[in-house]
């Protein structure tokens, strides 16, 4: 066996052997470098203060499938298809989402803060990110669909304020919130109802702003006035739901680790030591009633209900935005789907112009340049080309085409 192992590897052989690994080595990509920048740029994303939260491709990296074609890795047509169908589905969601925002801002009578209340275990921070992605969603002047955006590229970035309650009263109260609670919850009710009051009186702009309400604060009425003068979405589970999700605990064993996250019971729940011990059969019916309780509550201030512990909802919290933002167009009158006649011809007109430019990539952006510019013929846009060329970030030889065929357009005229 030894004598085998010397006539297979000869010295000039494993010389030749070692320069080949070196050279792999240094041509391979370092993944472990992509991964730490992904993580560090996306924890500088996540702040409940009072700043607008801006985003950027990181949805697109977390959902997962909804690329192109990618003949390096031998994906099929097929599955190509399958992906920009993905991907058109989620901005539908998001354009909808955009669309019903707009529409908010024009009228002065709609209230543009958003209370989102329900018991813990509802996914409620998840679900209202979503819908605050889908009101604040700004596509790419190049059309790029938003799942398919490249990583270390510029795009727009989704701006709005998202905060949860719990954690801004748990930021200005002087020892731990249950502690506190406990121990002096006229004082916890005092620090909650600020917090509502600074976020009904927060300057959000034209950006959307919503906060996550704790579970319990609709016992004080001085809260519930606050919330009115919003829109108030009830984010609804069942009460075993909400057992379940807040009393779960990882047991100690061997075995592969699945990491999940854990979802902490409400301040009144944990005081009464009800926390961790989810067959604990006479606190989870004295649990129980006391969520039903609150529901009865939420019912009663609630414009729009969804019921969270759905199937879809609980596994993608963005088909959860797409019923919500449904539900807002309803609740505010506003036409989501279909255009007028006006807009139809429009929008042909405009997609056999871009073509003719060969710049049909372009076509989403055009269409909301029109509608914030109040174009109503594709006359008013070869009237405004530069200022057209400039919305859309045309490249000089992207504009000497879009010339061309406007001068096409009026010679016709």
């Amino acid at each position: 066996m030894a004598h085998g192992l010397q006539r297979c590897f000869k010295p000039g052989s494993l010389v030749a052997i070692t320069l080949l690994l070196v050279s792999l080595q240094c041509r391979w990509p370092n993944f472990t470098a992509g991964r730490s920048a992904s993580r560090s740029s996306s924890s500088q994303l996540v702040d409940w203060r009072w700043q607008p939260y801006a985003r950027g491709q990181h949805l697109a990296m977390r959902l997962g499938p909804g690329g192109g074609s990618d003949p390096v890795n031998n994906v099929s047509p097929e599955m190509a298809a399958a992906g920009r169908k993905y991907a058109q589905k989620y901005e539908d969601i998001l354009l909808a989402g955009r669309k019903v925002w707009q529409e908010m801002l024009k009228r002065d009578e709609v209230p543009k803060k958003i209370y989102f209340i329900g018991t813990n275990g509802n996914s409620g921070d998840m679900v209202a990110e979503a819908l605050m992605d889908a009101l604040a969603y700004v596509q790419a002047p190049d059309g790029t669909l938003f799942l398919r955006r490249k990583p270390g590229l510029e795009y727009p970035k989704l701006k709005y304020f998202l905060l949860n309650s719990d954690k801004q009263l748990a930021a200005k109260a002087p020892k731990s919130a249950v502690d506190l609670y406990m121990e002096d919850e006229k004082k916890y009710r005092e620090l909650e109802t600020e917090v509502l009051k600074e976020f009904q009186e927060l300057d959000a702009g034209e950006n959307p702003a919503g906060i996550v309400v704790g579970e319990s604060a609709v016992s004080i009425p001085e809260n519930v006035e606050i919330m009115k003068t919003g829109l108030v979405i009830w984010l609804d589970v069942s009460p075993e739901f909400s057992w379940s999700k807040t009393q779960m605990r990882a047991k100690a064993g061997g075995g592969l680790f699945i990491p999940y996250e854990i979802i902490r019971p409400p301040v009144w729940c944990i005081a009464n030591g009800w926390d961790g011990d989810i067959d604990d059969g006479e606190a989870k019916a004295e649990y129980i009633e006391m969520v039903e309780k609150y529901a009865e509550k939420y019912e009663e201030i609630a414009d729009l209900r969804l019921r969270a512990d759905t199937p879809g909802i609980v596994e993608n919290q963005y088909w959860g935005a797409e019923r919500l933002a449904k539900a807002m167009a309803e609740f505010y009158g506003i036409n989501t789907e279909g255009a007028s006649v006006e807009e139809e011809v429009l929008e042909r007109d405009l997609e056999k112009f871009l073509e003719s430019a060969r710049l049909s990539k372009y076509m989403q952006a055009a269409l909301d340049w029109c509608d914030e510019q109040g174009a109503a013929s594709i006359e008013d846009v070869v009237e405004n080309t530069d200022d057209f060329a400039e919305a859309l970030s045309l490249k000089p030889l992207e504009k000497k085409r879009l010339t061309k065929a406007a001068e096409s357009v009026a010679a016709v005229a």
